[in-house]
C-alpha cells in the first residue's frame, strides 16, 4: 500500500508540474503578443515575432509556429534585415529537423549561416553549428552511420573553436555537451566525459545556476554508468534529479530515474532499480513521449527481471515491442510520405524537362523550315531578276541594232524591215513567257517539298507525345511495385527479428528460474544462437539491401555482443577481423553467422582461462583453387588447444555437430588444428560460392 501511495504521489506531482509549466509559457506568449500591439521599431518587431514563433515551437504548436514565422519572413525581407532571416532559416530547420525531414533541414541551416555571416554575427553563426552537429547525429542514428556522426563532430568543432574567441563563454557549454555526447556515440566514452567536465568548469568560472547544470550531471551519469563506475553514476545522476524536480522538467525526469534504475540494477540492487523504473513510467506517461517510453518500458523489464518479477518483466516487454512496433510504423509513414513528396516532385519537373524539350525542337524544326522556304524564294527571285533584266538589255541591243539598219535602209527596206521587226518581237515576248513559266515551276516544286515536310514534323510530333505518355505510365507502375514490394520485405524481416528477440527474452527470463549450471548454459548458448539469427535480420531491414548481409558489419557486432555476454571489456579484448567480402547473400551468411557464433562460443567457455589477453581471430576471405574461385573461413583463439576444449573433444557434442551440419549445408570442408591454440578452417568451393 505505501509503494501504490507513493507512485500516485508521484504522478500527481508531475501532472502539477506540466500544468503549472503550460500555464507560465502561456504567460509569456501572452507579454510578447501585447509587445507586438505598441508602437516599436521595425526590428524589434521582427525580433519579437521570432521570440513568438520559438516559444510555440517549444509547446509544440507547430501550426502557431509556422504563421509566425511567415509574417517575420516577410518583414524581414521588406527591410532586407539578415539577422533576422537568419533566425528565420535556423527556427525552419528545428522544425524541419524535428518532423525528421533532415534534408530540408540542411538546406535552411545552411541559409542561416549564410545570412548570420552577412550580417557579422560570429555567436549566431557559431549556434547553427552546434545545431547542424545535432542534425548529422539524428542522421547517423537513423540511419546507423557513424561517418555522418563523425562530420557532425566536425560541425561541433567549429562551433567550438568560434566561441572560444569570446572569454568567459556560456554558449561552449553547449557545444562541449554535444561534443561529448557525439565522441559517447564514437565509442570515446573517456575523451566524452572530458567535454563535459570542461563545462562543468565552465559553469564554475561564470557562477552558473544550478538549473545550467542538470544536464551535465545527467549525461556525466550516464557516462560512468557506461564504463561500470556505477556508484559515481548514481551520485551525479541524483544531483541531476534534484534540479529537474525544482524546475519541473518531465522529460528529464523520465531519463534520470531510468539511468538510476539501470545503475542500482548494475550494483545487484534490484529493488531500488524497480522503484526508479516505475518512478521513470509515472514520468514519461506525463511527458507522453514515444521513443522515451519504450526505453523506459525496456528498463522495467529488466528491472523486474532481476528483481525476480517474472510475469510484470513479460509483461514490461510485451509493452517495449508495442511502443516500438508503433515507432517504426510511424518512422516508415513517414518516410513514405518523403519519398512520394520526392517522387512526386522529380516527376514534375522531369515531365515540364520533356515538355519544354520538345516545344524547343518543334519551335527549331519550324524556324529552319521557315528559314529554308525564305532561302529558296529570295534564290527564285533573284534569278527571276536577273533572268528579266538579262531579257530587257537583250531586246534593247536587238532593238537598237535593228533602228540603225531601218534608218540606214528606210526608204528601200521600209516595208519588209518593219515585218521582220515585229517578228522578232514577238520571239522575245514568247522566249520571256518560257522563262516566266519555268520560274514558277520550280516555286511550285519547292512550295510542295515544304507542305510535305511540314506535315512529316507534325505527325512525329504526335507520335513522340504518345510514345512520352506511355513510358511515363510504365515507369510510374514500375516504381509503385518496387517501392511495395520493398516495404513489404524490411516488414518482414522486421518481424522475424521482433520475433527472435522475444524468443531471446523469454530464454533470458528462463535462465533466473534454473539452478542446474549446465542447463543455464545450455539455454544461454541457445539464446545466443538465436541472436546471432535475430542480427541478420536486423540488418537486412534497416538497409535498402533486402537479400545480402554486409559480413564485415554482421561479424563485428557478432563478436562484440559475446565479448559483452562473456563479461569481457572490449579494451581488454584482441579482437581480429579480416573480411575481404562485402556482402553475401542471406542464404550463406546464416549458416556463417551460425558456425562462428559457435565457435566463438567455445573459445570463449573453455579457451580464455589462462590467458592475460584473450584472442579471437574472424577471417572470411575468398581463394583461388585449380582456376576458381571460393571463400575461406578460419576463426582461431590463443586457448591451450583441442584436447583441453571438452566441447570438441566429445565426438557427439551438439556444437560439433551443428558445426558440421552446417559446414555440409554449405557445400564445404572443415578441419580443426593446433595453430598457437585452436584453429577451425572452412573451405567452400566455387560451385556453393556460385549459388550464393
Amino acid at each position: 500500500m505505501k509503494f501504490i501511495f507513493t507512485c500516485a504521489a508521484s504522478a500527481l506531482l508531475l501532472l502539477t508540474m506540466a500544468t503549472s509549466t503550460a500555464s507560465a509559457q502561456q504567460k509569456q506568449l501572452d507579454s510578447l503578443r501585447r509587445v507586438l500591439t505598441l508602437p516599436i521599431a521595425d526590428t524589434t518587431r521582427i525580433h519579437t515575432l521570432y521570440d513568438i514563433a520559438n516559444a510555440f515551437y517549444k509547446l509544440g504548436q507547430t501550426d502557431s509556429t509556422g504563421r509566425y514565422l511567415s509574417h517575420l519572413l516577410q518583414r524581414s525581407r521588406q527591410l532586407n534585415y539578415q539577422p533576422g532571416l537568419g533566425d528565420y532559416n535556423r527556427l525552419q530547420g528545428a522544425l524541419h529537423m524535428h518532423r525528421g525531414l533532415y534534408r530540408e533541414a540542411l538546406v535552411y541551416y545552411q541559409a542561416a549561416i549564410t545570412n548570420y555571416n552577412k550580417a557579422a554575427m560570429p555567436k549566431a553563426t557559431a549556434q547553427v553549428y552546434n545545431n547542424m552537429g545535432w542534425l548529422y547525429k539524428m542522421m547517423g542514428d537513423s540511419q546507423h552511420v557513424l561517418s555522418l556522426t563523425k562530420q557532425g563532430l566536425g560541425y561541433v568543432q567549429q562551433a567550438i573553436a568560434i566561441n572560444q574567441r569570446f572569454r568567459p563563454s556560456t554558449p561552449l557549454v553547449d557545444n562541449y555537451i554535444n561534443a561529448g555526447i557525439l565522441y559517447e556515440d564514437l565509442g570515446q566514452p573517456e575523451l566524452g566525459r572530458s567535454y563535459f567536465l570542461k563545462a562543468i568548469a565552465i559553469n564554475d568560472q561564470v557562477g552558473a545556476p544550478p538549473a545550467d547544470y542538470r544536464v551535465l550531471f545527467n549525461n556525466l551519469g550516464k557516462n560512468y554508468h557506461v564504463t561500470g563506475q556505477y556508484r559515481l553514476a548514481i551520485g551525479y545522476l541524483q544531483q541531476a534529479l534534484a534540479i529537474n524536480l525544482s524546475m519541473k522538467k518531465l522529460s528529464s525526469l523520465a531519463h534520470n530515474y531510468r539511468n538510476l534504475a539501470s545503475a542500482y540494477r548494475g550494483l545487484k540492487q534490484p529493488d531500488s532499480a524497480v522503484y526508479f523504473a516505475e518512478k521513470a513510467l509515472a514520468a514519461v506517461r506525463s511527458a507522453k513521449e514515444s521513443p522515451l517510453t519504450s526505453s523506459v518500458y525496456g528498463e522495467l523489464a529488466l528491472s523486474h527481471a532481476a528483481a525476480g518479477h517474472y510475469q510484470k518483466a513479460y509483461e514490461a516487454v510485451a509493452k517495449h515491442k508495442q511502443v516500438e512496433d508503433s515507432l517504426m510504423t510511424l518512422d516508415k509513414t513517414r518516410l513514405i510520405a518523403q519519398l512520394q513528396g520526392q517522387y512526386e516532385s522529380q516527376q514534375a519537373n522531369t515531365m515540364a524537362t520533356i515538355k519544354a524539350n520538345l516545344e524547343l525542337a518543334k519551335t527549331r524544326e519550324i524556324a529552319l523550315v521557315e528559314a529554308q522556304k525564305a532561302r529558296a524564294i529570295a534564290l527564285i527571285q533573284a534569278e527571276k531578276t536577273r533572268r528579266i533584266a538579262q531579257i530587257e538589255a537583250t531586246a534593247e541591243v536587238e532593238k537598237t541594232r535593228a533602228v540603225a539598219d531601218i534608218q540606214t535602209k528606210y526608204e528601200t527596206q521600209k516595208k519588209s524591215h518593219r515585218i521582220a521587226q515585229l517578228d522578232q518581237h514577238n520571239q522575245q515576248r514568247a522566249q520571256q513567257i518560257k522563262y516566266m513559266t519555268a520560274g514558277l515551276g520550280v516555286l511550285l516544286v519547292l512550295v510542295s517539298g515544304l507542305i510535305v515536310q511540314y506535315s512529316t514534323i507534325r505527325q512525329t510530333n504526335r507520335r513522340l507525345s504518345v510514345q512520352n505518355g506511355i513510358i511515363t505510365t510504365n515507369s510510374q507502375q514500375l516504381i509503385s511495385q518496387a517501392d511495395q514490394l520493398r516495404v513489404l520485405m524490411k516488414e518482414l524481416h522486421h518481424r522475424v527479428k521482433n520475433n527472435l528477440a522475444i524468443v531471446s527474452s523469454l530464454l533470458k527470463l528462463q535462465l533466473n528460474r534454473l539452478d542446474d549450471e549446465k542447463a543455464i548454459q545450455a539455454v544461454r548458448v541457445g539464446q545466443q544462437r538465436v541472436e546471432a539469427m535475430s542480427l541478420i535480420h536486423q540488418r537486412l531491414y534497416q538497409t535498402d539491401q533486402l537479400t545480402t548481409v554486409n559480413m564485415a558489419e554482421y561479424l563485428d557486432d557478432l563478436a562484440n555482443s559475446l565479448i559483452r555476454a562473456y563479461g569481457y571489456q572490449r579494451e581488454a579484448f584482441d579482437l581480429q577481423l579480416n573480411v575481404d567480402l562485402p556482402e553475401l547473400d542471406v542464404d550463406m551468411a546464416i549458416p556463417l553467422g551460425l558456425i562462428v557464433n559457435e565457435l566463438a562460443t567455445n573459445s570463449f567457455k573453455y579457451a580464455y582461462q589462462t590467458s592475460r589477453r584473450p584472442l579471437l581471430r574472424i577471417e572470411l576471405q575468398q581463394h583461388q583453387q585449380k582456376g576458381q574461385t571460393g571463400i575461406t573461413l578460419e576463426v582461431q583463439d590463443n586457448g591451450p588447444g583441442i584436447a583441453d576444449w571438452p566441447q570438441l573433444s566429445r565426438r557427439d557434442s551438439f556444437g560439433k555437430r551443428l558445426i558440421m551440419s552446417l559446414s555440409e549445408q554449405l557445400d564445404g570442408k572443415g578441419e580443426w588444428l593446433q595453430q598457437n591454440g585452436t584453429l577451425f578452417r572452412l573451405s567452400i568451393q566455387h560451385t556453393r560460392l556460385a549459388a550464393a
